[in-house]
Formats: C-alpha cells, structure tokens, sequence
C-alpha cells in the first residue's frame, strides 16, 4: 500500500497522507515522497491551490523517533536533518491542510507551514519534543511564535501540552473548525474556492503576507543548529530510548 495518494480535480491538487502503522510520522523517506509530490503539483499549471489531509485517525504523528534514534550528530548536521518536508515553505501556491486527530512535532509543524488550516473538532496540536529532550528543528519554535505569541508558545514548547482544535482557532493556529465528520468536504470546498480565483493573484496574496515574517529565514537556521545540538548529548539519547521503550525518561540535565 503506497503511503501517499495524489489527486488532481477542480484545479486542486489532493495529497493525502498514508503511512499505515506509524500515524504518518515523518520519516526522511516519506518526507522525500511529501516533497517530490508537492513539488510536482506546483510545477503542474492546472493546479492553483493544494490540499493536503490524512487517510488515517491522526493526522500527524511527527518525525520517525526510531529513525532518529540511530542517527548520528555528524548525520544530522551533513544532511541539515529537520526531521519534517523542506520543500513546503517554498511552495508559491496556495496550501489548505485538513487536520484531524493528532498534530505532533513535525507533524505540527508541518501544519505551521500551511496557509489555510481546517481542524476537526477533535483534532489537537502539541509540541511534545521537550518530553525527548529534544525541540523543534523545522520552524516550530519561528513560526509557532508568530501566530500564538510568545507566551501560548512558550507554554505549548516548555510542557509539551496540547491544544484542542477550539483552543487552537482562539490562539490562531487554525482557521476553522468543523464537525469531523465534515472535515474533508469542508477543506475541499475551501480548497476548490481559492483555486477557483486568479492563480497569480492568489500567489501574490500568499507572497505578500509571508513578507510579514520579518527575520524568519534566520531563525529557522538558527533553530535548526540548536536542534541538531540535541543529538550530541545524553539526555537526548535517554529520551528517545524511553520513547522506543515505553518507559520514563532519566534525564541528567546535561
């Protein structure tokens, strides 16, 4: 069973998330899939807006922990691992995301990366890496910041709670929030809508209020250093192999 489905109808372009098993997390593999695809439907000139949802429960269950388990400091730092899709924030068109069930780590940062974002009523969105001794590299500490503010944030990345969907839409992170049940119609219709307007127009929308995110580029690089310092100490490697070993972390500060 492939782990990812593309489609294209009404000018949309469908990708929906499949990895049967893991709850969708992001291996470097499947991100390499997520890219390519998205990649392609933006260089596919009959597709003006993309939509990306889950075939699963969740949504998201953020980066593969056993895959990074085994990787290496000088690994992660040679192939700039973010542990999430990089070709997302480049993508000039517009991105709708059906959020349902689970959001985590750089399951929610891909929902960051988004424009649009539609949840569920009983979706939830968290940041759980500090549980790892771990913290966001692909933009969750940037981007999360400049939509909820420091101190929801601070709060989301320090405890590593979750916010429900409702919660959520007040700190701004969603942009609406449906009954389950009509999640997928609803972020198609959504989907369909901004696709049925001028493509240029819409990409010069989306061009101009991404020019809002002043310092953005250099935060996330900066981000991305501090998160690979993670893979050089202890309690890295303590949270990880409590995770894999369901059982509490021992964490020795250091």
């Amino acid at each position: 069973m492939s782990s990812l489905n593309v489609e294209q109808y009404g000018g949309v372009g469908h990708i929906t998330l499949n990895r049967v098993g893991v709850l969708n997390a992001l291996s470097r593999e499947f991100c390499h899939e997520i890219d390519v695809a998205l990649c392609d439907l933006e260089n596919t000139e009959s597709v003006r807006a993309i939509l990306i949802s889950s075939a699963l429960k969740h949504f998201c269950a953020g980066a593969d922990i056993r895959e990074m388990a085994e990787m290496t400091a000088e690994e992660v730092i040679a192939g700039k691992f973010i542990g999430c899709v990089s070709s997302l924030p480049d993508i000039s068109k517009p991105v709708i995301v059906a959020v349902r069930g689970l959001a985590a780590g750089g399951g929610c940062e891909l929902v960051e990366m988004c424009d649009i974002v539609i949840a569920a009523a009983t979706a939830k969105f968290c940041h759980p890496e500090i549980t790892l001794a771990a913290m966001p590299g692909a933009g969750g500490t940037q981007r999360l910041s400049r939509v909820v503010g420091k101190h929801v944030a601070m709060d989301l990345l320090l405890t590593g709670r979750a916010l429900s969907a409702d919660e959520a839409l007040a700190a701004g992170l969603v942009s609406r929030v449906v009954p389950d049940e009509q999640l997928e119609d609803v972020a198609l219709a959504v989907a369909k809508q901004v696709a049925s307007f001028s493509g240029p127009v819409t990409r010069r929308i989306k061009a101009s209020v991404n020019d809002t995110q002043v310092n953005l580029a250099a935060g996330l690089i900066a981000e991305r250093d501090r998160f690979h310092c993670c893979f050089t100490e202890h309690d890295f490697r303590e949270g990880v192999s409590a995770f894999i070993e369901k059982r509490s972390a021992h964490f020795l500060h250091r």
